[in-house]
């Protein structure tokens, strides 16, 4: 099944790739020096997990047991997100004892917009925001150090549990990878405004442009994208660039095919060079956009 969970897109395709694309590692030894502060990056967490808990608490106000049971789940997993939603409202909790302890000043919440139509939607916006979570913390850990870093590592572990339940609830590889990706705040934040209105605070980071791609229901290889003010570029100077694993790939927007190595959760952007988004001034035009490929039928 490959899913676009932003637009809330499901549909079940066969994996076929046909263009050969770039491929290029992580250099892990010529990542930047940490210099956020802990604060920073902590009320960077909190900024997710209020965003995940007032999701989940919306969810859960919205769709009862039988909404669960009309959507073709069991009502078991309503019980089993219930667990989850408490563990987000924990980590928002202890977030803010912890800034509040070390002389900050915790963030509020945001004001939030979900569309949620149906308990499928509910739950493939879940699995985007659990997913995305875990690229954020783990995104965030050359930022801390000592008990801190412990600390946070302890929520990314949570996050990837509830991703892999929520993956395998919805017929899809719960751990595709050897390796989780990592995503720096300003990717992060530019997926996280999909569903925020405004916030009482400064973000601190600008979200790029953002970015619609889908895979097509008929099996073909081309991820479909667009963006606001994609006309100032001619399509033969924009790529598509898959950030996967350990791996960025890289395609020419006229193809823009997956990888076939993608066989699970994927972000998708497009830039207007083929230096690769996970260093800087990677030349973003839009994105990322979080895309779901693969499930247990096609393994």
């Amino acid at each position: 099944m490959r899913i676009s969970t932003i637009t809330a897109a499901i549909a079940a395709v066969a994996i076929a790739v046909t263009a050969a694309p770039i491929y290029m590692d992580f250099d892990m030894e010529s990542s930047p020096a940490p210099s956020t502060s802990a604060i920073d990056v902590l009320n960077f967490a909190l900024t997710l997990e209020h965003l995940e808990a007032a999701f989940y608490n919306y969810g859960f106000d919205k769709f009862d047991n039988a909404a669960f049971v009309a959507g073709g789940f069991d009502a078991t997993v309503r019980d089993r997100l219930e667990h989850v939603r408490e563990h987000e409202n924990d980590h928002v909790t202890v977030l803010t004892q912890v800034i509040t302890s070390l002389g900050g000043n915790p963030v509020p919440a945001c004001t939030y917009n979900f569309p949620l139509d149906n308990v499928p939607q509910f739950l493939a916006i879940a699995q985007a925001l659990e997913t995305t979570g875990v690229s954020a913390y783990t995104g965030a850990l050359d930022d801390l150090e000592g008990d801190l870093l412990t600390a946070a590592g302890t929520i990314a572990t949570v996050e990837g549990r509830h991703a892999f339940f929520l993956s395998e609830v919805l017929g899809q590889l719960g751990f595709p990878y050897s390796f989780d990706t990592p995503l720096s705040p300003r990717q992060v934040i530019t997926i996280a405004t999909n569903f925020i209105t405004s916030c009482p605070f400064d973000l601190g980071v600008l979200p790029y442009t953002q970015l619609t791609a889908a895979l097509p229901a008929d099996g073909s290889t081309k991820v479909s994208t667009s963006f606001t003010g994609e006309e100032s570029y001619a399509i033969e100077n924009t790529w598509c660039q898959f950030l996967y694993r350990d791996h960025v790939v890289v395609s020419p927007r006229a193809q823009c095919a997956l990888p076939p190595g993608a066989i699970g959760y994927v972000y998708v952007f497009v830039t207007s060079s083929t230096n690769p988004v996970n260093k800087p001034n990677s030349d973003i035009l839009a994105g990322p956009v979080l895309l779901f490929n693969g499930s247990h039928d096609n393994q």
